[in-house]
């Protein structure tokens, strides 16, 4: 169905989906405040408009006002939980009147940028961005007017000068933005993957000149990082992944084990909790039966063709594969290391959409893996605002990290797919 050509380019029913679902907020207002409708739909809406935006331009407001010369422990950026480096940022003369315009500005160039990068759709996959941009975690993006916004315009706008640029100075000045876009937001610069690209040589000399540059700057604001970190409690924010919230939900389905009430047993509390073991335990069963298939099927390729000899096969040709690289370096570098982030960063996945869905319709290798974690992004974009008490979306979180990884080993370039044949074939194959 994927691969079907339609007539009218499918972006027109994402626009149209978009239009609808704003038409109906609108609507809804006037029986009710649109931030309580947008709650029960699933995003965690505020009374006050783009409240993320306006805080940071109330925080150049403060610095203005107070003259404060130092980039280090600016008070004025430490409320907002960013560094004071942003202080920079107050000559562009942004104000917290500013907040309406530039929040719907700022949307606007989202979904623009969004629509340029997806290319032309057919109707199917019209369905699936349809539901992407209009989930929960990409609609509290939008309402929440967060940096993050800006930052996936801006590595958007990488991103396409590293497609279409055959020249080395072009796609040296997109790796630049993502690597300044890292050191607003640290977390972009999980994005720097994407000069895996390169040929062996330069990758390995960028790959040391960025690292080193952002070591640098991460030591040099070790302190203020720290400050940042303490700021925010995200541990009370449900809306929110990586492997710290799965930890958390066990953590909490431990401590309310106590099923008795005044010395008697809570009989729909035991239910509900044995609900709740049966599910988990069947969805942990489900993930071990698909890694243990799919360490046999790496074995099968590092032992046969997980290095290619035609190059024209090589998945490291894909179309989008630096779209999907970027992506994917995003949510596993989130995941990981950060390890507990908002559930609005998960919008960097539709970054990885282009290119899973060219490879569910080449039917290669990465077809099945791509299919599934597909679902699997439809799933978790879904599941935060409705199962939150559960343990569901975060176990479909983890699948979808161990399947991009596999997929991300699976497309890696053959100089570094030869690499890892020589030191791992002979410890894994058969």
């Amino acid at each position: 169905m994927l691969k079907k050509q339609s007539k009218i380019d499918g972006r027109f029913l994402v626009v149209a989906a978009l239009l609808g679902y704003f038409g109906l907020l609108y609507l809804a207002n006037f029986f009710v405040p649109y931030h309580k409708f947008w709650r029960i739909i699933g995003v965690p809406a505020v009374k006050n408009p783009f409240i993320d935006l306006a805080a940071v331009l109330g925080a150049f407001d403060c610095d203005r006002l107070t003259g404060e010369v130092s980039l280090t422990n600016n008070p004025c950026f430490n409320q907002i939980s960013y560094p004071s480096s942003w202080s920079s940022l107050t000559w562009l003369g942004l104000e917290q009147r500013n907040t309406i315009f530039l929040g719907v500005f700022f949307a606007l160039i989202f979904y623009v940028i969004t629509l340029i990068i997806i290319g032309r759709l057919n109707y199917q996959e019209a369905v699936v961005y349809a539901l992407i941009l209009c989930s929960p975690p990409v609609m509290l993006l939008v309402e929440r007017g967060n940096v993050d916004i800006v930052i996936y315009s801006w590595l958007g706008v990488a991103l396409m000068i590293i497609k279409n640029s055959r020249a080395l100075i072009f796609r040296l000045c997109a790796y630049l933005l993502i690597f300044f876009a890292g050191v607003i937001k640290l977390f972009p610069i999980f994005g720097l993957v994407v000069i895996i690209k390169e040929k062996r040589n330069l990758f390995l000399f960028l790959a040391a000149i960025f690292t080193t540059a952002f070591i640098t700057y991460f030591i040099a604001s070790i302190g203020e990082m720290k400050t940042i970190s303490q700021a925010f409690d995200v541990e009370r924010v449900w809306f929110r992944f990586g492997h710290q919230a799965l930890f958390l939900k066990v953590k909490t389905f431990l401590s309310n084990l106590s099923l008795s009430t005044g010395g008697e047993t809570d009989i729909k509390k035991t239910i509900r909790y044995i609900i709740y073991i049966i599910m988990s335990l069947l969805t942990l069963l489900v993930l071990t039966r698909f890694l243990l298939s799919k360490f046999k099927n790496f074995q099968e390729w590092l032992s046969w063709d997980f290095v290619s000899t035609d190059s024209d096969k090589s998945l490291d040709n894909s179309q989008y594969i630096d779209y999907f690289r970027l992506a994917t370096g995003i949510y596993l570098g989130n995941y990981l290391v950060i390890g507990l982030v908002m559930d609005y960063k998960l919008t960097f996945l539709i970054f990885a959409l282009p290119q899973i869905l060219d490879w569910i319709k080449q039917e290669n290798q990465l077809s099945l893996p791509s299919s599934m974690a597909l679902v699997a992004m439809v799933a978790t974009f879904y599941a935060s605002p409705f199962l939150y008490t559960w343990l569901v979306d975060e176990i479909i979180n983890l699948f979808l990290f161990v399947n991009l990884l596999y997929m991300a080993i699976l497309s890696m370039p053959e100089w570094l797919k030869s690499l890892v044949h020589r030191r791992l074939s002979g410890k894994f194959s058969a």
